[in-house]
């Protein structure tokens, strides 16, 4: 009798492990992915920030408006600001201005808003403007380092802008082409490039300003101790002028009337935006007044005062070396504080049109590997979940600090914390997606 040989089943190979390549590759996605979202939030942040004047009057609303402080109101304020912190090394009067119609004074430690007579008001408020602020220039990190970070993605966006450019030989002159019969990522890639040419004035420049803006910490960082014996002020002493030396011997206040009045006098079509004062009530301080000059991008010019309110010099802003035009004339270009209110808007305009190049690159990258078989269904959703997380959160968290007495470091993990679980969540709800899709 012949016996039935039984065939062993063969063993299930247990699956492969992903090569290097793979893992890299991987690797790879998550940092450009990282990156991009990083990129993403500076943006709109930066884009939300060209406003925060407008929201600062949201903020707190029942302050004094105020048209006009004269000199010795500014004078009156000085006295009683100084006397909330009489140990502060520095006080600042910041005067109204057709854009700023109130005027505060500031201190070390404190701000308060001021009427027109100089009396203080309450404190200042701006727990939401402090949050984003913060965000855009620092990303919530130290400052220094932050400032650095942010510096760095702004090199980032230069550099994407102008290889895009260059990486497209034909894309002035298709300009106006837009393929709307072909695929989504032939629409998406003609979309995407268009809005790169039409507002590439404006994010390389505006790159640019941002990068200087950082890159000017790393200087100092990097400058002070080789060349200045760890003295950070006068690494930029060429630029923004000298401070003199200090002389701690008790005095009465500087005579802030007396040096705005000589501005009145002798440059009444240059308005003064900030009154600072060094060292406050001793024999050595003195007084800088930030006049604006129409018409010039420079932020203000320096005009330098004893503490006696006598006339010293000018800083240079406005008609010093190259450089110290170009480093003054930053700021303004960055967040479009020049033109009035349709500088504004068009700055906000481009600020979205940015954000939508920043979110339909990676898009395209997502469409590019869905179409290759090699989708990444997690990291698609992780994105998506970040770029209508941010806003959204961003958002929701001026309300609830218009709502509630929130402290700009509460906002700042309201928002964090909202962020990564708008991303897991995009992430986990993409994959689940996909399970019931196979």
């Amino acid at each position: 009798m012949l016996e039935k040989t039984q065939t062993a089943a063969p063993a299930i190979a247990p699956p492969a492990k992903p090569s290097l390549v793979k893992r890299a590759l991987s690797a790879h996605a998550v940092m450009g992915i990282t990156i991009s979202a990083v990129l993403y939030i500076i943006c709109l942040s930066g884009t939300v920030s060209v406003f925060k004047e407008d929201i600062h009057k949201l903020e707190q609303r029942g302050e004094p408006r105020v048209a006009y402080l004269s000199p010795e109101s500014a004078q009156q304020a000085a006295e009683v600001g100084f006397n909330e912190e009489p140990s502060s090394a520095h006080l600042y009067i910041q005067m109204p201005s057709d854009g700023h119609s109130r005027a505060l004074v500031q201190t070390d430690n404190q701000e308060h808003y001021v009427d027109e007579s100089g009396a203080l008001s309450d404190s200042i408020a701006h727990p939401w403007s402090t949050f984003l602020i913060d965000l855009h220039y620092y990303l919530h990190l130290p400052k220094s380092f932050g400032m650095i970070v942010v510096a760095i993605f702004g090199v980032f966006l230069f550099a994407m802008s102008i290889s895009g450019l260059l990486a497209h030989p034909n894309i002035f002159k298709d300009a106006f082409s837009f393929r709307r019969s072909k695929s989504e990522q032939i629409k998406k890639v003609d979309l995407h490039n268009r809005l790169s040419v039409w507002t590439a004035p404006f994010h390389i420049s505006n790159s640019l300003t941002g990068a200087m803006i950082g890159l000017a910490v790393l200087s100092i960082a990097a400058l002070a101790p080789l060349k200045y014996g760890g003295d950070q002020h006068a690494v930029f002493a060429p630029v923004f002028g000298d401070e003199p030396v200090v002389d701690e011997t008790p005095a009465p206040m500087a005579n802030i009337a007396k040096a705005l009045q000589y501005m009145a006098e002798n440059h009444p079509e240059k308005p003064p935006v900030y009154v600072i004062l060094h060292d406050p009530k001793t024999a050595g301080q003195y007084m800088q007044i930030m006049a604006e000059h129409p018409r010039r991008l420079i932020y203000a010019e320096k005009y330098n005062f004893t503490g006696d309110g006598e006339f010293i010099d000018t800083v240079g802003s406005a008609d010093g070396t190259i450089g110290q035009q170009v480093a003054d004339s930053v700021y303004k270009v960055h967040f479009g504080q020049f033109g009035g209110l349709p500088v504004k808007l068009a700055f906000g305009i481009f600020g979205i049109c940015l954000l939508y190049i920043i979110t339909s690159g990676l898009r395209i990258y997502f469409l590019k590997r869905r179409n290759k078989g090699r989708g990444a269904p997690a990291l698609e959703g992780a994105w998506k979940g970040l770029i209508w997380g941010a806003p959204i959160l961003m958002a929701t968290s001026f309300a609830a600090s218009m709502a509630l007495p929130l402290s700009a470091p509460l906002l700042t993990r309201m928002f964090w914390i909202g962020l990564i679980l708008s991303a897991v969540a995009g992430a986990v709800l993409a994959k689940q997606r996909e399970g019931r899709a196979a």
